[in-house]
């Protein structure tokens, strides 16, 4: 197997917005974010998890559900 890369915030938040935009489903982004947390000590895990979301919920629309419960 190959050596990680050694990667930079740059590099993350280009991968956060772009990948969170084409991924879907964002449950797949703690996947990623395990991969990139092999490439820098420093990794922001849940920044980048949180990065991602936000730009998959900007692009994709969410269905109207209810909040009751039918009778």
């Amino acid at each position: 197997m190959q050596a990680a890369p050694k990667l930079t915030r740059q590099n993350f938040e280009f991968f956060a917005d772009r990948f969170g935009e084409k991924l879907g489903w964002p449950t797949a982004l703690h996947d990623i974010a395990d991969v990139l947390a092999e490439t820098n000590p420093r990794f922001d895990r849940d920044k980048f998890i949180r990065r991602a979301t936000d730009v998959w919920e900007e692009t994709h629309e969410l269905p109207d559900l209810e909040d009751e419960i039918p009778y």
